[in-house]
């Protein structure tokens, strides 16, 4: 897609962080925006601002519930036109509760993986077959992680998971999307300043209800989310790095360097763990390639 001025960018989790980033990126080249979460004061204070670049819509969305994912692609593309650029990009983090093995919950596998996950799946579900039946151009913005491609710790597991499922899914997408002149890109952000944290213990229910962190451990948490400060990306650059991936219809946007290092020990892990070839890996993959042209 060489440019998304005039057309209609639908945005999940766009009152702030990276949806923000990606609004502002969009807004400046022309797009019409539908921007959708929680938060609605975020989202007034959005439109306050995006209004007087261009054309702004505001909708208040759990992405969880599929019926109202339904409604606000409805109402989005009757007041702005058919949305040819979609980005699943709210995320929520594990939460202080779901980050080791001693408070963890299913209520907080349910928040995290309904909302990371199940928000991208019924983003896709709900826009993916109008996109098709129109036709292109059209593309899908799924944000994922850095710990959706490796993982450097443990404590995020729940993070991980879903993370690594949006990675996935999306990898699997993109050649049947592009049968359709859809394309898609991966954002996998590493260090950005996004207050995700703060956000998931204000979002999440089961935080309430999770049991006290070890306070050893929860101080080096809040060390670490404390780095962000100093040291985490804008994410208005990041935003112009997604825009300049649609432009250039390229799968992966790696806002920074920050898993280099992880996904290639991983890489080098995984491919030293395989036994060596046999003569049946050969012929299995000459019957794979064959089958497939």
């Amino acid at each position: 897609m060489q440019t998304v001025s005039d057309i209609t960018a639908f945005i999940t989790g766009g009152a702030s962080g990276i949806g923000l980033g990606m609004a502002r990126a969009f807004a400046a080249e022309g797009a019409k925006l539908a921007l959708a979460d929680l938060d609605e004061t975020g989202l007034d204070e959005v439109k306050r601002e995006l209004d007087a670049i261009t054309e702004v819509i505001t909708i208040p969305l759990d992405v969880r519930d599929r019926e109202a994912m339904a409604g606000a692609a409805d109402r989005a593309e009757a007041e702005l036109g058919p949305v040819r650029l979609l980005c699943n990009n709210a995320g929520v983090g594990s939460g202080i509760g779901g980050m080791n093995l001693e408070t963890m919950s299913y209520e907080h596998w349910d928040h995290t993986l309904s909302v990371n996950l199940g928000g991208v799946v019924n983003g896709v579900q709900t826009f993916v077959p109008r996109m098709v039946e129109r036709g292109g151009p059209a593309h899908v913005v799924n944000t994922s992680s850095g710990s959706g491609l490796a993982v450097t710790g443990g404590a995020q597991f729940m993070y991980c998971a879903s993370k690594y499922a949006v990675t996935g899914l999306s990898e699997a997408i993109v050649k049947l999307l592009k049968l359709h002149g859809i394309g898609l890109t991966l954002v996998s952000p590493g260090f950005v300043d996004t207050r995700i944290a703060e956000t998931t213990r204000r979002l999440d229910p089961a935080e309430a209800a999770a049991e006290p962190m070890d306070p050893a451990y929860k101080e080096k948490l809040e060390r670490f989310e404390k780095l962000f400060e100093p040291l985490g990306q804008d994410p208005d650059e990041v935003g112009r790095m997604v825009l300049d991936a649609i432009h250039n219809d390229q799968l992966y946007c790696q806002p920074d360097r920050l898993m280099a290092e992880p996904i290639r020990s991983r890489s080098e892990a995984l491919l030293g763990a395989m036994p060596a070839e046999t003569e049946r890996d050969r012929k299995m993959a000459e019957a794979i390639e064959k089958a497939r042209r």
